[in-house]
Formats: C-alpha cells, sequence, structure tokens
C-alpha cells in the first residue's frame, strides 16, 4: 500500500553576502527531552539532537539559569536578542519556533500541527532574528513590557514569558541513507574562546548602567510616607522590588533572507523534540527564588591533598591491635 503524502513547505535559510545567517555562537541554554504536550525541561544530555540559544545582538549568550527543571533567560528592556536552533543529528529537521505564544512565520497563535517551520541542514544552524514579514525581512525581537509586546498587543498577554520549539525529523524511505559523517570542530576556527562573553554590551553596562524604573504609584508613595519622610511599609517592604514583566516587541525590520522548500514530516502531528525556554528582568527572576547572583566560596587555608595518608608509613598486613585499656 502506498503511503500517502504529507509533504508541506518549510523555510530555509540562505547564506548571502552581509547577513549571518549561519553565524557560530555558543550553545547556551539547550534542552533536549522525548516529546510531551508539557514541553518541561530537564538538564540537556550529552550528544543531543538539536539545541536551542538566546543571543544578544552581537553574538554573545544570554544569561540562563536552571531552576527546578526548567530553564529561563535574564533579558533587559529594549534589549535585541535573537534565537538560534543547532542540529547536531546528520539528518535534517524541521523546526517550528513561537515567542510568546505567537508563531515567529505567520504570526498567529502557535500551532505546531498545522504551522510550518525553518528547516535545518545536517549539523546547520538557523539565526532568527524576528518576526517574519516576508522572505527577505523579519521584525526584530526586542524585550518590552507585557502591554507593548506583540501577543499583548494582539490580546493574549497571558502567554509572554516564554520561547517554544517543536522539532520535526524528516521521512526516510524504507532505502537507508547513509548519514553523512559528523564535523570534528563544534566551532570555526576565527571564533574566540570568549565567543559567550558580550565585551561590547558589558562596555555599555559599564559605562552607562541602567536607571531604575520608577514606580508607577509615586504619589500614593508619598502620601504614604510618615513625618520624617519614612514609608509607612518600609519594614515590610521586599528586599527586591519587582519590575514590570517582560515580553517581546514587534520590533524595526531586519534583512533576512530565506527560501522556500519542501520538507515531509516523519511524524505529521507528533514532534520529535519539543524545548521551551522562559525570560523576564533579573529582578522578576531573583523574586521568583532563581538563583542569579554569583557566590564566590572562599579559598582553603591550603591546597587540598589528593592523597593525604602517603606520606606516612604502614605495614604491608594487618598489625596486631594496641593494648587492653581495661
Amino acid at each position: 500500500m502506498r503511503r500517502p503524502s504529507s509533504k508541506s513547505f518549510g523555510l530555509m535559510a540562505t547564506l548571502l553576502l552581509g547577513a549571518a545567517v549561519f553565524a557560530c555562537g555558543p550553545g547556551v541554554a539547550e534542552a533536549h527531552r522525548p516529546w510531551s504536550d508539557s514541553g518541561q525541561l530537564v538538564a540537556p544530555p550529552w550528544g543531543q539532537e538539536v539545541s536551542l540559544s538566546l543571543e544578544s545582538a552581537y553574538g554573545g549568550a544570554l544569561a540562563t539559569y536552571q531552576h527546578r527543571g526548567s530553564v529561563f533567560v535574564a533579558g533587559q528592556m529594549g534589549e535585541r536578542y535573537n534565537i538560534r536552533v543547532r542540529n547536531n543529528s546528520g539528518e535534517r529537521v524541521e523546526a517550528v519556533v513561537t515567542v510568546d505564544g505567537r508563531d515567529v512565520v505567520s504570526g498567529q497563535l502557535g500551532n505546531y500541527k498545522t504551522q510550518r517551520g525553518y528547516v535545518l541542514e545536517p549539523y546547520g544552524s538557523v539565526l532568527i532574528e524576528g518576526f517574519r514579514q516576508s522572505l527577505d525581512s523579519v521584525a526584530a525581537f526586542r524585550f518590552t513590557d507585557v502591554g507593548n509586546s506583540y501577543s499583548g498587543r494582539w490580546g493574549t498577554p497571558q502567554h509572554v514569558g516564554v520561547i517554544g520549539v517543536a522539532v520535526f525529523k524528516e521521512h526516510q524511505p524504507r532505502k537507508l541513507r547513509r548519514e553523512p559523517p559528523p564535523p570534528i570542530a563544534t566551532r570555526p576556527y576565527y571564533e574566540p574562546y570568549y565567543g559567550d562573553y558580550d565585551a561590547r554590551g558589558a562596555e555599555q553596562s559599564r559605562s552607562a548602567p541602567a536607571p531604575a524604573p520608577a514606580p508607577a504609584d509615586a504619589p500614593a508613595a508619598k502620601s504614604a510616607a510618615g513625618p520624617r519622610g519614612g514609608s509607612a511599609h518600609a519594614e515590610t517592604a521586599s528586599p527586591y522590588d519587582p519590575s514590570p514583566r517582560l515580553g517581546t516587541q514587534y520590533g524595526e525590520t531586519t534583512y533576512s533572507s530565506v527560501r522556500e522548500v519542501t520538507f515531509e514530516r516523519r511524524h505529521k502531528r507528533r514532534p520529535d523534540v519539543m524545548m521551551t525556554v522562559y525570560y523576564d528582568s533579573t529582578e522578576n527572576l531573583r523574586a521568583r527564588g532563581i538563583i542569579v547572583d554569583p557566590y564566590f566560596s572562599p579559598s582553603p587555608p591550603h591546597d587540598p591533598r589528593p592523597f593525604p595518608a602517603t606520606s606516612e608509613r604502614h605495614n604491608q598486613y594487618a598489625p596486631p591491635p594496641p593494648a587492653r585499656r581495661y
């Protein structure tokens, strides 16, 4: 019996002059798990088939934290970011990506059963820089408040703060194909060792620290102050004031060229890999109990020794016990 055709059209990034579509970046915030509707994350195993990372506009990895089996990324208001999906297997895959519950290609509510995604070649990657406007341009991803986010302006603010990727493997005919050998190097020779360090972003943060956001209820706070200027709720206030939740803006138009290709899913309505990453501001992640501040343990008073008893002399056999004490 002939297998019914279930081919669909996907998008494949094309490498053009001046477009950093296949620019290599560090793999962070990675996650892999067999398909489930929950999309929860576990620690990524070594040799995972597909990896996901969030990068700044300069290519550095955004700060990533793991908390209770999920992955969280810290963003800053107004900061631009990109999503990189990397295929670590020897076969083509299709990645359907959503931001704040909205498909990055169609802009509709995410539905991996009916929406198309990006097709990745074996051991290739794609850099998704925004919501797709055409085959040649996208609207850049920028962190913003919930009300100005793309999902919030479409009336779905409840989905703000999450990025999802559903990966489909390609249907293979009965005649087995020989997979190409894996690459020797995982990153190009010209990438520096400190490739995950956003030097320009760090320099800007040192030269111009971000001002603390003014509270929306400033007049009410002044009226609640005591006669000496102190707040009546100062003793019960939280040490970390939560900032507005972050969402993703439909930003400025950016050049990003792709082309349409045919792709037949192995399982038409069931992804082979599901990945989920949550994001918010550093203040809000800290308020959730996520450890975002580095911990520095004091150095030991002396260098530890792996075999401390090797300098002592021991008998070759069991010695007699000591004299009886009572």
